[in-house]
């Protein structure tokens, strides 16, 4: 793998370090990044989201948006419509007396070209999407848009089918850090918007405008206020998640270490204190575990290793790039830096980066190497690249023991009970041995529970939601490299996996050169649990029978299933793709069957 290419990580230098972008997008009325109702060619940033509420009667949004991708946003979102009722026998219409009519939608929205360059304000960012893209589709749309921005100030203009009905375009200005004007033409066509031959609003608007303010809290949390269709006052408050760092806040993270920690040279340091510090450091500003330091000295002056587990980053290659980043900034001057990545203490790929590229990123110079791509070698950590006596990459024993507080609703509008959820406390234990052996339980107390999983009207479908299974789940793991090309991998855990199942899944897989592509076998014997017990198993095979939670047929109740597996990663959009064939545990056939 020498000489591999690392153009993630050269991507993410380049994009994240050098070329911040200064504002925050904002969220329409249902949450997705965009103007009022309708969605912009901006993006959160990658990881970033936001949860809320809109009140834009007869409209009332529940929102979570998330982008999951730096080019692929995803919003999830509850419409309650005011104007319509439901019964229990799902006869929906404005003069039924019942519940309020709920939907539930899907909004997506891919970015073509993102244009993050403050300087270059002819080209927009592009993107296209889809409103509404499942379920009922009550309020369906295609869309293509383009957003332009100059600093402080966008301006969006785009073309949607179906409710989109057209042309639609507006602008956007941050007037300061926390205050932001939108205003945008909307031709939106609220015929679509019914259910059956009920409108959801009974009298169409005769303007085509929205336009108000958006205010921003420092700590990510945002509020609106807006004037929309010429009669209606919308509010929104919504607020901030970030998936790689403070789940609430501004995910920003500054790594304040001590100011005696960098050095000109290492031999006019005390190495061993010099090496705590930065030790230290890097353990208690960076969100990785495990962390241990050693200098060698090799014949062009000194080689600096570190191995680490990243455990707060949303990609092994986004930690290995700010570990470089921040070493880079704060040790002495380094002949050569190897990084170790491992997982469950396990060596997997180890980087080495020259001194050359460690001082043109502490110049900030990186954009004038003739050729960054090529600057470092990544290797697999295979069992013969170090010593056998050698300490250093052992793996350590750890012991986690942590409470989490459980919530799980459930939404059906089919069911008499349109909401049922549980709360739950979950006290949590995982342990990692030596030699890539490791051991997870977790014990579920019951603090309230109103899913009905016995009933018709109820989820009977979903059996493991009652209080009874209070082993959620208790297995032995095993995690190694086999032989010493540190290619090959051997994958197992057994015991009880989780609500439904008990016995042993084994995986044995091959990377290929530079880990984009890999292929497998999987293996495993299950046992079904029993849905009734502490930790049980049943005496024979669940199978579904409509109107029952389940029936035991009698024999072999073990299913032994097994299955090729392939697997291939698009570094340039972060796209994973796995193809499966073979026997799986989950058969229609059983449930398809009829008492």
């Amino acid at each position: 793998m020498r000489r591999a290419i690392i153009s993630g990580l050269v991507i993410f230098l380049t994009l994240n370090i050098f070329c911040t972008v200064s504002y925050s997008s904002t969220g329409g009325n249902t949450g997705l990044t965009g103007l009022w109702e309708y969605p912009t060619a901006e993006m959160p940033d990658d990881g970033a989201g936001r949860f809320g509420y809109t009140h834009a009667s007869p409209y009332s949004f529940y929102f979570l948006d998330l982008a999951w991708l730096p080019w692929f946003e995803i919003n999830a979102r509850l419409t309650t419509f005011d104007t319509l009722n439901v019964d229990y026998a799902n006869h929906i219409g404005p003069d039924v007396d019942g519940r309020k009519y709920m939907d539930k939608a899907i909004d997506l929205k891919a970015v073509l070209w993102h244009n993050k360059d403050p300087q270059n304000w002819i080209i927009p960012s592009i993107a296209f999407g889809v409103v509404d893209m499942m379920g009922t589709e009550l309020m369906k749309a295609y869309y293509g848009v383009a957003t332009w921005r100059w600093g402080d100030f966008a301006a969006t203009i785009g073309y949607g089918d179906d409710r989109f009905n057209g042309v639609f375009g507006g602008i956007e200005w941050d007037i300061t850090e926390w205050l932001t004007f939108k205003a945008e033409y909307s031709p939106l066509d609220y015929n679509y918007d019914r259910v059956g031959r009920h409108h959801v609003v009974r009298e169409l608007p005769d303007k085509k405008y929205n336009a108000g303010f958006v205010i921003k809290a420092p700590w990510g949390m945002q509020g609106s206020i807006s004037y929309q269709r010429g009669n209606e006052w919308v509010f929104t408050i919504s607020q901030r998640i970030d998936l790689k760092g403070p789940f609430i806040g501004n995910g920003r993270k500054n790594y304040n270490f001590p100011s005696d920690t960098r050095c000109p040279t290492w031999d006019g340091a005390n190495q061993e204190e010099l090496i705590s510090r930065i030790k230290s450091g890097i353990e208690k500003y960076m969100r990785v575990r495990d962390v241990e330091m050693k200098l060698d000295d090799i014949e062009d002056g000194h080689r600096l290793t570190l191995s680490y587990e990243n455990y707060g980053y949303s990609s092994h290659a986004e930690a290995m790039t700010r570990l470089l980043v921040v070493l880079a900034s704060v040790m002495p001057e380094t002949d050569e830096l190897l990084l170790i990545h491992k997982n469950a203490g396990i060596p997997v790929v180890q980087a080495s980066f020259p001194g050359t590229l460690l001082f043109d990123i502490r110049a900030k110079s990186l954009r004038d190497m003739e050729d960054p791509i090529h600057a470092a070698v990544f290797e697999w950590a295979s069992n013969d690249i170090h010593e056998p006596d050698d300490r250093f990459l052992q793996a350590k024993a750890r012991h986690e023991l942590k409470a989490m507080l459980v919530y799980e609703p459930r939404i059906d509008q089919t069911l008499a009970e349109t909401y049922m959820d549980r709360l739950n406390i979950d006290a949590i234990y995982t342990g990692r041995y030596s030699n890539g052996w490791g051991l997870i339980a977790d014990i579920r107390f019951p603090i309230y529970n109103t899913v009905d999983t016995k009933d018709i009207t109820g989820l009977w479908w979903e059996k493991d939601l009652n209080d009874n299974i209070r082993l959620q789940q208790g297995a032995f793991t095993y995690a190694n490299h086999l032989g010493n090309s540190g290619r090959f991998w051997f994958f197992g855990e057994g015991g009880w996996l989780d609500e439904e199942w008990f016995g042993a899944n084994m995986w044995l897989r091959y990377y290929g050169e530079s880990g984009r592509w890999w292929v497998g076998l999987r293996g495993a014997a299950l046992h079904d649990r029993d849905p009734w017990s502490f930790a049980g198993l049943t005496d024979g095979k669940l199978t579904y029978r409509y109107g029952r939670v389940y029936d035991v047929d009698e024999g072999d109740a073990w299913r032994y299933v097994g299955w090729l597996q392939a697997g291939y990663t698009f570094t340039g959009i972060d796209l994973d793709i796995q193809a499966d064939y073979g026997k799986f545990a989950d058969d229609d056939s059983q449930s398809e069957r009829r008492a």
